[in-house]
């Protein structure tokens, strides 16, 4: 079996590139950047007042004037205006450009005005250019501000809006489907004998997916029958772009999977990490279709841990246990955990261990799970280990 870290590198290296698509802002969750944004201007396009109060010309004030006359009113989103006499001064809003022969913003709090005089109340040194947004001082026009593969979220929509584009080209999302298979499955409106179960993980795996931006995600279910696997696969992979098999991938006798791949022409590339749960992952590509093959295993713990570690661009965060935690076998272990907060800003862990990778209830208060290295059987309170949401 190969390592956590080289299934992680495998998958890396052999994931197709599905394309790029033109979107708006309106379909753009979970989307990843196809193109670089540059700006369309300067940013600020001038210097820009700061704060509501006056600008005047900071020499005055330098040689020891503390009383202007006020002369006007320059407001947000009006052309850019201009003092006309140094020893007057502006009113300014926020967002305004700075009034020409203007180098200096002092806020409404350090002024007193009546009868169109402003007294300064707060006579300290001051710089010229204070509460000024000098123009070009957050980017150039031209200049590139996100790059290819940056991720789309409120801030970069903001940027991108702000540049007057409302369409932007990224990274196709592949169609899914997600197969669960096993004749102990039945749907989750039938009330199962004791030999049955609803059909659950599929769900599970959909909602994860969805909730990553994969959005044209199907289900279907298949029973444990070889031509019927077949068939199936051979129409599906026409269609879908990742097919994500749940179950059916182990050594059992039914377990046809990894056999039906391999004689319809699926490139193996994994098939079992040591790790637990998971550790029959099966991972493979059909490369005439350009079909991304998953198999996960039946247990619902092991599929949903496989699914969010090596097929969700989730980048983990570290978390420190709360307590002791021993696994003496050789395998990464990946374990549920809940999460809390210090006042500190320290995530703290709290393990919920399961009895076994079938325990799927047991994952009702859990937040996510930390990634235990392989080649160590004891993990002390304190120490860091990566963290997966769910």
């Amino acid at each position: 079996m190969i390592s956590v870290a080289a299934a992680v590198e495998i998958i890396q290296a052999h994931w197709p590139d599905f394309g790029d698509t033109a979107i708006d802002i309106d379909g753009s969750y979970g989307a990843i950047l196809a193109e670089s944004i540059e700006a369309d201007r300067d940013y600020p396009p001038g210097d820009r007042v700061m704060m509501d109060g006056v600008a005047l010309a900071w020499s005055e004030y330098h040689q020891g004037r503390r009383q202007f006359k006020l002369l006007g009113t320059a407001a947000a989103g009006t052309p850019q205006s201009s003092l006309p006499d140094h020893g007057g001064c502006l009113e300014v809003m926020t967002g305004a450009l700075l009034p020409q022969n203007c180098d200096l913003v002092i806020p409404y709090e350090e002024v007193a005005i009546a009868d169109n005089q402003v007294k300064i109340i707060n006579p300290r040194q001051r710089e010229p250019g204070e509460f000024v947004h000098p123009k070009a001082s957050d980017c150039q026009s031209g200049k590139v501000i996100l790059e290819t593969y940056s991720k789309l979220n409120g801030p970069t929509w903001n940027i991108i809006t702000s540049f007057g584009k409302t369409k932007v080209k990224v990274k196709q999302k592949p169609r899914i489907q997600i197969i669960s298979t096993g004749d102990e499955l039945v749907e989750i409106t039938q009330k199962p004998k004791i030999h049955q179960l609803r059909r659950s993980n599929i769900y599970g795996l959909q909602v994860s997916l969805q909730s990553r931006g994969f959005q044209n995600v199907n289900l279907t279910h298949l029973a444990d029958d070889k031509e019927v696997i077949i068939r199936h696969y051979q129409k599906a992979k026409l269609e879908y772009g990742v097919l994500i098999y749940s179950g059916g991938i182990s050594k059992g006798k039914f377990d046809y999977l990894p056999e039906v791949w391999s004689q319809l022409g699926v490139t193996k590339y994994i098939h079992g990490v040591a790790q637990k749960p998971g550790k029959p992952m099966y991972f493979g590509i059909d490369h005439r279709s350009k079909t991304v093959i998953i198999g996960l295993p039946g247990n619902p713990i092991s599929s949903l841990v496989c699914l969010h570690r090596y097929f969700l661009d989730s980048a983990p965060i570290y978390a420190q246990l709360t307590r002791d935690f021993t696994f003496k076998k050789d395998l990464t272990y990946f374990l549920p955990v809940k999460l809390s907060y210090t006042p500190q800003a320290v995530i703290k862990a709290e393990p919920l261990p399961v009895k076994n990778s079938g325990e799927f209830i047991a994952l009702a208060d859990s937040d996510g799970f930390l990634e235990l290295p392989q080649h160590q059987a004891s993990f002390q309170a304190g120490e860091c280990f990566p963290f997966y949401a769910w």
